[in-house]
């Protein structure tokens, strides 16, 4: 049975990207993107970049489990520089296949699905990088503080399903900075050594401060701060939004109207809380949190693409129930030690890779096939 319907698929042929709340980096870096995608040979299909760009988070995340598996403890030096480095080349890459898209008249609905759809993936993977590099373990604090980081990313396209726009930011603060703050914990790192994360601020500053705060605590305040300055501005705009602005062709079949935003809302925190539920036990085998917390990223990858698909095809939002019901097992496994926790929390991991391969091979099939495209190569516009 395919995922998108043929009413789907003829809808994505009227999908139109319209995007602001851009910030002085991305005025910064545009000049040097423009550059960049000059250089660019004309044969280079925008998806290739995507995929060079996630494949290094990929690879980064793979080292960071090789050495740090339980994301406690030092790992060598270049670990964290290399980490760094997919941060920086993953995020400007992102901005330039889109500049080669329209350079090379290439640009098409799969070419969005495919960026959003690594951007969704790539989620997790760069926060678990970050994990490590603060020597921080598996928590009830760290999945919480992970679930506002998360919760921002997936809310502006929850904002841009009902309002047709999708916010970068809010003008001072976005991707850019979000990306740049973590490639700086991971240079911090490398720099200064694993230890700068447990320094207090009582031996920093040349003055005695009333309540003890580590380094660490000074970042996870500034993150969740920044974090829900940016919630709060997306439930504003969206549950305020008049859906009668939207022209037709925009609400399309969509799920639109305040009862739809809240329910589509409740799908994305169920996610949110699952996954912080099952990912916050230090108390539990060897590269069991690792696994939990794949595991929560792909679904959470899965259900950001539903959301993305439905909004390019103006179609009702699906609800993955077989993916709620696999973070529930694992969060209850967890909790209740039911029958071994490390089998049964590898068993859901696979599940959910294949779960969320089958998902993501297909829809770019079924996608490539309707609209005569192909994923990794150009296929200029026609006039």
């Amino acid at each position: 049975m395919p995922y998108l319907s043929a009413r789907a698929l003829d809808g994505l042929k009227h999908y139109k990207y319209h995007s602001s709340g851009y910030t002085i980096l991305d005025v910064i870096h545009t000049p040097f993107w423009n550059w960049f995608t000059s250089l660019l040979p004309m044969w280079l299909a925008p998806n290739v970049i995507t995929l060079v760009g996630l494949l290094g988070v990929i690879l980064s995340f793979l080292i960071d489990s090789w050495y740090l598996l339980d994301y406690q403890g030092e790992a060598p030096p270049w670990v964290y520089l290399f980490s760094a480095l997919a941060v920086i080349i993953y995020v400007n890459l992102d901005c330039i296949d889109g500049k080669q898209a329209r350079r090379t008249g290439s640009s098409s609905p799969l070419g969005q699905l495919f960026d959003h759809g690594c951007d969704a993936l790539s989620v997790r993977l760069l926060l678990d990088n970050t994990h490590c590099s603060m020597n921080y373990p598996c928590s009830w604090t760290a999945a919480s503080i992970i679930m506002l980081i998360m919760l921002p990313w997936i809310l502006a396209h929850w904002e841009e399903y009902h309002t047709g726009l999708l916010q970068y930011g809010n003008g001072w603060f976005g991707v850019m900075e979000a990306n740049y703050a973590l490639a700086l914990v991971h240079l911090s790192v490398y720099v200064f050594g694993i230890g700068m994360w447990e320094r207090t601020l009582n031996d920093i500053v040349p003055f005695d401060l009333p309540i003890s705060l580590s380094v660490r605590d000074l970042f996870f305040a500034a993150y969740v701060i920044g974090g829900l300055i940016q919630v709060l501005g997306q439930l504003s705009r969206v549950l305020a939004f008049d859906s009668s602005k939207l022209d037709k062709e925009e609400r399309g079949n969509k799920e639109l109207g305040f009862a739809a935003r809240v329910k589509h809302l409740v799908i994305i925190v169920m996610v949110l809380v699952l996954g912080v539920w099952w990912t916050s036990d230090n108390e539990v085998a060897h590269g069991q949190c690792r696994m939990a917390s794949i595991s929560y990223g792909l679904i959470y990858a899965l259900v950001a693409s539903n959301l993305i698909v439905s909004h390019m095809a103006k179609e009702p939002v699906p609800v993955p129930y077989w993916a709620y019901a696999l973070l529930f097992l694992g969060a209850v496994s967890r909790q209740f030690k039911v029958a071994d926790s490390w089998t049964t929390t590898g068993v859901l991991m696979l599940i959910a890779l294949l779960g969320y391969s089958h998902y993501v091979v297909n829809v770019i099939n079924e996608i490539c096939t309707h609209l005569g495209l192909q994923v990794f190569l150009i296929h200029p516009q026609k006039d």
